[in-house]
C-alpha cells in the first residue's frame, strides 16, 4: 500500500501541513523538524528512490509556449553544460519539465514532491516575475539560468543581452547603416526585452533613430518569421517609405526566416541575428551574429548552485556570461 502524507504525519507526530512542507522544501518548519519527517519518510518508503545518500540536482524546465524552448541547438548545449558539470562535481542531474498555460499559474508540487535534491536549476528562459514566485518559498538553494529579473531575490546566470547587441548594432553602423530595423518575437520573453533595449542604446549613443514602423513582430521561429516578415514587407512597401537598409533580428531562427523573405521580394538588405546556430554558416550568405557560450552558461550555473550548497552561500549574485561577436557575410559596407 502506498505511503501517505498522513501515514507519515502520524508516524511522525506531527501535522499533515508539517509534513507536506517538509517534502515539497518548503519554509514553515524548523530545519530540524524538516529531517525529522524526512528521516521517518524514507524509513516508512515514501521516496520511489532514495537519493539523499547521492548527492542531486534536478533542472525544471517551465515552458509556456513550445516556440522559444525545444529541441534546438541552443537548448541541447545548454543542457550539455549543465549535464557535464553536474556530473564532474559529482551530482546526479534529473530533469523535470512543467508545461504551464498562459492564463494558469505555476503548479510545482507534483514536480517537487517525489524525491529529495540538494538543489534547483531552473530555467527562466520563458519565464516572467509571476512564475518565479511559485518557487519563492521553497527552502532549497535555487539558480535561476537563462534570464534575470533585477529586482527578484533569486541567484541568476544569463546571457549580457544588452551588451551583445550593443556590440552588433554597433557593427551595423561602422559599415555605414543609419537606418536599421528591428526584427521582434510576436511573442515577448525577457532576453528579447533586453536585446531591443541593447539595440534602442546603440542607435541612441550614435546618434541615429528607432523609427517604430521599422519594427517587425513575426513568430519567432523558422517558418513562422519567414511568413510573418512577407507580411509586414508588403504593408512596408506599400506605404512607400525607405526600407531600412539594415534589420537586427532577436535570434538566428527570427533572422534567417526573415532572409528568405527578403530573397522572394529581391531586396539586398543586411541582416544580423544573435545565437549563433551551427545553421547560420551555411545559409546565404552566411550571418553574422552573436556567439553565445550555451555549454558554459549552463557549466556556470551549475557552479553557482553547488557553491550555495556546499559553502551555505546565501547571498544573491546576477551573473552575466559575455558574448563574441562573428562577422560572416551578411553584411554589407555602404557609403
Amino acid at each position: 500500500m502506498k505511503v501517505t502524507v498522513h501515514d507519515i504525519a502520524v508516524k511522525a507526530g506531527v501535522s499533515d501541513g508539517s509534513v507536506s512542507n517538509a517534502l515539497n522544501n518548503r519554509k514553515g518548519i524548523s530545519d530540524e523538524k524538516r529531517e525529522q519527517i524526512l528521516k521517518v519518510a524514507r524509513e516508512m518508503g515514501y521516496f520511489k528512490k532514495s537519493i539523499k545518500d547521492n548527492k542531486a540536482l534536478r533542472f525544471v524546465v517551465l515552458n509556456k509556449t513550445k516556440h522559444v524552448i525545444g529541441d534546438t541547438p541552443f537548448f541541447s548545449e545548454l543542457i550539455r553544460g549543465i549535464e557535464t558539470e553536474s556530473s564532474a562535481l559529482g551530482f546526479d542531474l534529473l530533469v523535470s519539465h512543467i508545461t504551464v498555460d498562459e492564463d494558469k499559474s505555476v503548479d510545482i508540487d507534483d514536480v517537487l514532491k517525489q524525491d529529495l535534491v540538494d538543489g534547483i536549476l531552473l530555467l527562466g528562459t520563458e519565464m516572467n516575475y509571476e512564475d518565479l514566485m511559485a518557487f519563492e518559498a521553497l527552502s532549497i538553494p535555487i539558480v535561476v539560468v537563462d534570464t534575470v529579473f533585477r529586482t527578484q531575490k533569486f541567484d541568476f546566470v544569463a546571457i549580457n543581452n544588452i551588451d551583445g547587441t550593443y556590440e552588433i548594432v554597433s557593427h551595423l553602423i561602422k559599415h555605414g547603416h543609419k537606418n536599421i530595423g528591428l526584427i521582434n518575437s510576436a511573442y515577448q520573453i525577457n532576453n528579447f526585452r533586453e536585446r531591443k533595449h541593447g539595440y534602442e542604446q546603440a542607435m541612441s549613443d550614435h546618434q541615429l533613430a528607432c523609427y517604430p514602423q521599422n519594427e517587425a513582430l513575426v513568430e519567432p521561429s523558422l517558418d513562422g518569421a519567414y511568413a510573418d516578415m512577407k507580411e509586414y514587407l508588403k504593408s512596408f512597401l506599400q506605404e512607400g517609405e525607405p526600407l531600412p537598409t539594415a534589420y537586427f533580428a532577436v535570434n538566428d531562427n527570427i533572422a534567417l526566416g526573415a532572409m528568405k523573405a527578403f530573397k522572394e521580394f529581391g531586396l539586398d538588405v543586411s541582416i544580423v541575428g544573435f545565437d549563433d546556430l551551427p545553421l547560420c554558416g551555411y545559409c546565404d550568405p552566411p550571418l553574422t551574429t552573436v556567439q553565445v557560450d550555451k555549454i558554459n552558461l549552463g557549466s556556470k550555473a551549475v557552479q553557482r548552485l553547488v557553491s550555495k550548497i556546499t559553502e551555505k552561500d546565501h547571498s544573491k549574485l546576477q551573473i552575466l556570461v559575455g558574448t563574441k561577436l562573428v562577422e560572416r557575410e551578411s553584411v554589407k559596407r555602404i557609403a
